[in-house]
């Protein structure tokens, strides 16, 4: 129902089951059509949400997100979310209307942080800010989330302190784990299996005897992950794994004698990987153990899942194997990750003839060997 005020605006007024669900006044007449017209369709699909709806403010709606996600995801993520809302999205947003924020807003305030702070830190403040919106879309407070397609911004290195992706090669993960050995000897074993099998610290804390297979092949079944609380230290005993589904990652016979030491003598419930004084590994723990800072030449311990994930690419094994064996949820995640460091079937034809050329001119063979080894002994970056 549209009205002519006594201004000479237009006044509509569109009801549902004979109660007023929207009130808006326009200048012109056409305006007010287009609106109501909008507002009986969206009415008509399911799809309409009360203007009124979006006047609660970015704080109360996040102290509800809060609360809703407590038993819904993980400790770790939990509480991700809830330092990025506390620290970060509330002291922005949280006395604006939810209806009010726009993607430019969302935008420039990812941007500030990715400067600010880091990149890594804008990614993880805009998973908290898709998860709240998409809430608010839920919770029909409002029709779409501004936040849906913001993308993540990629600002100068220097300033961004981009954080890239830096596997370690073959060689390299051995010399760590060696290096390692001499300082907490068979728990250097876990760099070596985490770097092959690319399983992460949670689900490796959680691995019983018993989820060593064999069959359909040499494997270890991991089916749950046991979190450690990133405030309080407490370990976290979950039924699946982050991903909600179990998967059988490979072993490769580098790892079988590993395993087989870690077996031996013991029950099929016990712990395949336990504390020395038994009872759950604590990350930190194992980190002073192996002088991580010292022995890791510079990588982080999450960078061990990159190096499994680049090893079985370098081997030739397709994105959608190396995704289910990473337990990523879709294998866009693990192509968007690791895409860069795949190599089509003509690029490596064209690299061997390349390798060919430069092998018959005189010494070049030997200076190329020489060169691949000097570079082998440092960083490998993107």
């Amino acid at each position: 129902m549209i009205l002519k005020t006594r201004g000479g605006r237009f006044r509509v007024k569109v009801k549902y089951q004979g109660v007023i669900v929207a009130d808006r006044t326009f200048e012109r007449r056409g305006d007010a059509v287009r609106w109501e017209t909008e507002q009986k369709r969206l009415l008509h699909d399911g799809d309409f949400v009360p203007p009124a709806a979006g006047r609660v403010t970015v704080g109360e709606i996040a102290e509800e997100y809060r609360e809703a996600r407590v038993d819904q995801v993980s400790v770790r993520a939990w509480e991700s979310d809830e330092s990025a809302l506390r620290v970060h999205i509330v002291p922005r947003f949280g006395k604006l209307p939810v209806s009010s924020v726009t993607p430019i807003q969302i935008e420039r305030f990812l941007s500030d942080l990715a400067v600010t702070r880091s990149v890594r830190t804008s990614a993880r403040i805009r998973t908290t800010l898709r998860g709240l919106f998409d809430y608010a879309v839920r919770t029909r407070r409002i029709r779409m989330s501004p936040a849906a397609n913001v993308k993540l911004p990629r600002p100068d290195s220097r300033s961004g302190k981009i954080v890239e992706i830096e596997p370690l090669s073959l060689e390299l993960l051995l010399s760590v784990v060696e290096a390692q050995r001499a300082h907490a000897g068979r728990y250097a074993d876990l760099t070596l299996v985490l770097g092959l099998t690319g399983v992460r610290f949670g689900e490796l804390r959680g691995l019983r005897v018993r989820d060593v297979v064999a069959v359909p092949f040499p494997g270890l079944a991991v089916k749950r992950s046991v979190p450690q609380s990133g405030r309080t230290g407490r370990m976290i005993e979950r039924s699946t794994t982050k991903s909600g589904r179990a998967r059988i990652v490979p072993l490769t016979e580098l790892l079988h004698p590993v395993i087989a030491q870690w077996t031996e003598g013991r029950a099929p419930d016990d712990l395949l990987f336990p504390a020395p004084e038994g009872g759950f590994l604590r990350a930190g723990n194992w980190r002073r153990s192996v002088h991580w800072s010292t022995t890791s030449l510079g990588r982080r311990p999450h960078d061990l899942r990159h190096t499994a994930a680049s090893l079985w690419i370098a081997a030739g094994v397709d994105i959608k194997t190396v995704s289910h064996w990473l337990g990523h949820s879709t294998a866009k995640l693990s192509l968007d990750t690791y895409g860069h460091l795949m190599g089509t079937d003509a690029e490596r034809a064209a690299l061997d003839r390349v390798n060919r050329a430069f092998g018959g001119a005189s010494g070049a063979r030997g200076a190329n060997h020489s060169s691949v080894t000097r570079a082998s002994n440092g960083k490998t970056g993107r």
